[in-house]
């Protein structure tokens, strides 16, 4: 595998020239481990934004065109969902607001678009938006890395071989890998209405947090939908976090605690990602506990 060809998947002399020089590559561990060091590791943020170059932006039929005519076998279908529900006001709103991202940021916008319909891009795009430059550029480093790792599936298509469909694995019956309960142990009650998100560690890096699912409990303080319903998780690190704040504010009269936020990281291993985890939250204003549940 020549550079020539790692480059179709990310658009980085660098990382391309760099992930060739560790070949040849004998399984999909080995190309994931390679191109994910090389890119959290050894590039330079001139080579990250030299990767968000080659990419059209979102919804700009032109730039699509353009493109992705050397890449086309890689990249094809990678916006076909957004395309295919997009409207004509939906692709102008599209435009508007890469536009208006790009002036701000510097780069364009940047997201893993396969499956995702043009309502949900547009709403991604204009939620991170109001992210600083900084936390931008990490976001667009993440998403390139999904990206990659996709293109890689179709340059080396015996290396990933397609897994075994959900619907075969327990259909109606599949609930979200990682739930969590949050109890208010200082006012003997259900925590309800708390914001949280769940993060997983990009493996390769350090610090680069993807953000793979939010939810906010309901009455009883149950979050049950912070990742789509599976019969698998993937493995990693995972950091999960509560919006302690906001629920003082709006359900404990503005009475604040010591904690504005409250996070707990913690790691799936490679054998435990068909079981399932839920990982509570015992709150008060001075002090938290968490503990693993089933």
């Amino acid at each position: 595998m020549n550079a020539a060809e790692l480059y179709k998947c990310c658009g980085s002399e660098q990382w391309s020239q760099l992930v060739a020089k560790m070949g040849p590559f004998v399984d999909k561990e080995g190309v994931l481990s390679a191109a994910r060091g090389v890119w959290w590791n050894d590039c330079s943020v001139a080579d990250w934004l030299e990767a968000f170059k080659a990419h059209p932006r979102i919804g700009d039929v032109s730039q699509l065109k353009e493109k992705f005519q050397a890449t086309e076998e890689l990249c094809s279908n990678e916006q076909s969902a957004a395309m295919a529900s997009s409207t004509s006001t939906t692709l102008e709103e599209l435009k508007e607001w890469n536009d208006r991202y790009f002036d701000k940021h510097g780069f364009i916008f940047i997201i893993f678009a396969t499956g995702k319909k043009a309502d949900e891009v547009l709403h991604a795009l204009k939620e991170r938006y109001g992210n600083s430059a900084s936390h931008e550029l990490q976001n667009a480093a993440i998403e390139q890395m999904k990206i990659t790792e996709l293109r890689l599936s179709k340059l080396f298509p015996s290396f990933f071989p397609e897994e075994q469909k959900q619907e075969e694995q327990g259909g109606a019956n599949l609930r979200s890998p990682v739930t969590s309960h949050v109890l208010d142990i200082a006012n003997g009650r259900p925590a309800m209405n708390v914001p949280i998100k769940l993060e997983r560690l990009m493996p390769c890096s350090k610090d680069a947090w993807d953000l793979v699912g939010k939810d906010v409990t309901n009455g009883d303080g149950r979050s049950g939908q912070l990742l789509q319903p599976s019969a698998t998780v993937a493995s990693g690190i995972y950091k999960i976090s509560f919006d302690t704040r906001h629920y003082e504010t709006a359900e404990c009269g503005g009475k604040l605690g010591f904690y504005p936020n409250a996070s707990i990281v913690f790691e799936i291993g490679a054998d435990q990602t068909r079981q399932h985890f839920h990982v509570p939250l015992l709150y008060s204003p001075f002090g938290y506990s968490t503990y693993r549940g089933s």
